[in-house]
């Protein structure tokens, strides 16, 4: 079942703030919820211009979200504080702290990837939702809708991203592009952007966009599914297996051994048989969602090659 609801914990995230946004909004009887006075906001201040709240609102949303998230991870990294954080680790004593020069030329390639694939394709997104026919701008969708449609886009996604991230194994793809993603046997947050800028558009970008278009997302839940797809992609990479979050398990053991685990979500890996050889392993036992406090080291120590999980 896991691989039908690897991204559920964002979701179920997101969930919870809109929870909470209603609770408030009865409380101090306000005729709008958080979320829709921001949207308000949004939709003035890009004067109802549909092009403008879908490309920079995408661009401004996704900046932040990658600079709030990515500065508290590379905290985590850099200082190992708090130090309760470091039980989390799926693998110990790794990037403690990160090579400071490999960090640099990380971010580098992030601000490349930015104006040569992530511009484009929020322009191949909007047009190709013009051409669909771009919801109104009001109302907003409904909470069930919002996430019906992230559940059924990251599906689409996966479809796409497996196809593409396996062509990059191919050796000589491999060796002139996808190799500068596999610089990091042992990911953090920011190496989710590491990579060529071919590799970061076919396999990072491209493959959303079939998903907003199919499912002719409203703005707003483009945002969201963006996000959200973001948070998921930085968490995978972050190498701390945390409570309550999406597993990193799956996809931090396709960056040990290369030739399996090439998609999101599972699923495509399950149809073709290339996820055997993390079945067989440890990390296929701690690749659950935590519920507690406990680490998935403590649940699932390793002995003589044995699993065993503690009472």
């Amino acid at each position: 079942m896991q691989i039908f609801f690897r991204t559920v914990p964002i979701h179920l995230w997101f969930l919870t703030i809109w929870s909470v946004s209603k609770i408030i909004q009865y409380i101090f009887n306000q005729q709008q919820t958080v979320w829709e006075m921001i949207w308000q906001r949004s939709i003035d201040y890009y004067e109802q211009d549909k092009y403008k709240l879908f490309e920079y609102g995408i661009l401004v949303t996704s900046t932040a979200t990658s600079v709030i998230v990515l500065s508290i991870y590379s905290f985590f990294d850099f200082t190992q504080k708090p130090a309760f954080i470091r039980k989390y680790k799926i693998n110990p004593n790794t990037n403690e702290p990160p090579d400071s020069t490999k960090f640099i030329k990380v971010i580098s390639y992030s601000v490349i990837n930015v104006i040569l694939a992530v511009i484009p394709t929020t322009l191949l997104a909007y047009y190709g939702l013009k051409w669909r026919g771009i919801p109104s701008l009001y109302p907003l969708p409904n909470i069930l809708t919002v996430l019906i449609t992230c559940f059924i886009n990251d599906h689409i996604f996966d479809v796409s991203a497996y196809t593409t991230h396996r062509i990059m194994h191919h050796r000589l793809l491999y060796k002139h592009i996808h190799k500068i993603h596999h610089e990091y046997k042992s990911t953090i947050a920011v190496a989710a952007f590491h990579s060529h800028p071919v590799e970061h558009l076919l396999v990072n970008l491209l493959p959303l966009v079939p998903g907003i278009v199919i499912m002719k997302c409203h703005i707003a839940t483009a945002w969201i599914y963006l996000i959200g797809h973001m948070l998921s992609s930085f968490i995978t990479h972050s190498g701390y297996h945390l409570p309550f979050l999406n597993s990193p398990e799956y996809h931090d053991f396709h960056h040990m051994k290369f030739e399996c685990n090439y998609s999101v979500l599972g699923l495509m890996d399950w149809i073709f048989g290339t996820d055997k050889l993390f079945n067989n392993t440890i990390y296929h036992k701690r690749d659950k969602i935590l519920f507690s406090l406990k680490s998935a080291h403590e649940l699932y120590p390793k002995e003589d090659g044995k699993v065993v999980k503690t009472q």
